[in-house]
């Protein structure tokens, strides 16, 4: 009994600085609860816009042909569809081939300095322009790098490839 009587001394005693520790939980709990949820919304509407650029990548890869200059009797295949490559990143081709390296864009001139790294090569710099090409020769063929478009920081850059094989055919 004599235990209960100290408890509710102390308890008496402290109570602001117990009910002040008891409210800073309760805030404590209810934040977690909200960022938990703002978390969970805000990575489902991360997931769905990624789906939607998945698509949209994917609608326009379909929809890509080749310009009419470089498409004289040999076939070509898509690589790398039209992308969008921030200034200072990469984007490789599907076969392994072809590296392109942004090294700056200019949205005035529509032009985009891009490094093409071919076959593991080391890479030489380009200034290309929007609409004409850039054919640059591998060992699996003749790669053409296409400049769609460019914005402030990306630029859209799309790789077409020429076998060699379907060269010598035709």
């Amino acid at each position: 009994m004599e235990d209960w009587h100290s408890f509710a001394r102390v308890a008496r005693d402290y109570f602001p600085l117990i009910l002040f520790g008891l409210l800073a939980l309760v805030l404590l709990a209810a934040w977690a609860v909200f960022e938990l949820f703002r978390h969970n919304s805000s990575q489902s509407e991360l997931s769905r816009l990624r789906r939607k650029v998945d698509e949209l990548e994917a609608a326009r890869a379909y929809s890509y042909r080749a310009s009419p200059a470089n498409s004289l009797d040999v076939p070509q295949d898509i690589v790398l569809p039209p992308r969008w490559v921030r200034r200072g990143a990469a984007a490789t081709t599907s076969d392994g081939g072809c590296l392109l390296i942004v090294d700056s864009v200019t949205p005035g001139r529509r032009a985009a300095g891009i490094t093409a790294r071919i076959d593991g090569w080391p890479g030489v710099r380009h200034d290309l322009h929007v609409g004409h090409p850039l054919e640059v020769s591998g060992n699996l063929g003749t790669y053409t790098v296409e400049l769609e478009a460019v914005n402030t920081q990306e630029a859209c850059v799309a790789v077409t490839l020429k076998s060699r094989h379907a060269q010598a055919g035709a």
